[in-house]
């Protein structure tokens, strides 16, 4: 099946620049191509996932600023050297990360859940979703809201038979990533029709309409009747559509994305060397199965090291790790902060 996308327009504040703790309104974004921050400023970019937090992070502690404008377009300014750090929802792969002079370092900093709103005409609660189902619909198999499918999952729930608006990612995104990553793994037809593994750019099999920025998605899903998207809990939960994000799972247990659910799935992570891990489809018991963590990222010795540092000690401590709750996220795994806390040494 050809795809066919639509792209969302005039959706600026998708890709909106978060400046942050500069202590002087005469700064200007490095990111954007503008002149250097004040001393001590860490200058970020890149993923829309984590934005809120930190965005938040740089105004209370006037160590950062941070453009969201996708995990890579994050990328590509820390390999051009126009950032400090980076965002990222996914590890780079070879080529990224080959293109980048000096070791690079990933901070894991927070857990997130990839929620799946809906705006459903006549259904006014969350519904449940099998993953089977879930990918049956962005690989496009299912294609009408009253699909057998969807109804064997929801009791009692009257679905219309109209067609489903699938709202997408427009741009390179680590959220993109670990969700089409999660429905390769859970349906071998979506790994056949849109790739096996995890992709910032997934070549989508279902008629799409992509936005830029989870934002984006957000507003596409919020404004439009009978849509479906995926974003990070935090922009569903400020798009006012966290109660409208589906319960995912199985036979008759389903898990809807909570902070507990979310902690649920990061209690069994398991590091690799460099700091990266998945728990996305985590087996363990209430767990919520689109869980991904993210990463600020580094190269060793580079650019502004000391104001990094200083930013990423911020990002690790209990003040930030406390705020997360009620932004949408769920703190790191006490394992996990401790030796993301010890690698700050590296940054000198």
């Amino acid at each position: 099946m050809k795809r066919r996308i639509l792209i969302a327009t005039g959706l600026i504040g998708a890709s909106a620049l978060f400046i942050a703790g500069c202590g002087s309104s005469g700064a200007t974004d490095t990111a954007s191509g503008g002149s250097s921050a004040p001393a001590g400023v860490a200058t970020g970019s890149g993923a829309s996932f984590p934005a809120p937090a930190y965005t938040q992070w740089c105004q209370d502690s006037k160590t950062c600023s941070y453009a969201s404008k996708g995990s890579g377009a994050g990328i590509n300014d820390l390999t051009k050297k126009v950032v400090d750090w980076a965002g990222t929802d996914a590890p780079l792969n070879s080529e990224e990360a080959g293109a980048i002079t000096g070791t690079l370092l990933y901070f894991p900093t927070l857990l997130g859940g990839i929620a799946v709103p809906t705006n459903i005409n006549g259904v006014g609660k969350a519904i449940n979703l099998t993953g089977p189902a879930l990918a049956g619909i962005f690989d496009g198999d299912i294609t009408t809201w009253d699909d057998k499918d969807i109804a064997a999952s929801n009791p009692g729930v009257t679905f219309p038979s109209a067609s489903i608006v699938v709202c997408v990612r427009a741009d390179s995104s680590g959220t993109s990533y670990n969700f089409s990553g999660y429905l390769s793994e859970i349906s071998q037809s979506f790994a056949n029709k849109v790739g096996a593994g995890g992709s910032k750019t997934p070549s989508w099999t279902a008629t799409v309409s992509a936005s830029p920025g989870n934002p984006g998605v957000a507003n596409c899903v919020k404004n439009t009747k009978n849509s479906i998207g995926y974003v990070d809990l935090a922009d569903a939960k400020q798009a006012g559509l966290d109660t409208k994000a589906a319960a995912i799972g199985e036979g008759s247990t389903f898990v809807a994305p909570t902070v507990e659910s979310l902690q649920a799935a990061g209690a069994g992570a398991k590091l690799s060397s460099d700091l990266t891990f998945s728990v996305i489809n985590s087996q363990a018991e209430g767990a919520y199965p689109i869980t991904a963590t993210t990463y600020a990222i580094v190269t060793e010795g580079g650019k502004n090291t000391a104001a990094v540092k200083t930013a990423f000690t911020y990002f690790l401590g209990s003040k930030a790790q406390g705020q997360l709750e009620a932004l949408g996220y769920a703190p790191l795994p006490a394992s996990v902060l401790a030796k993301a806390t010890a690698q700050l040494s590296k940054l000198g």
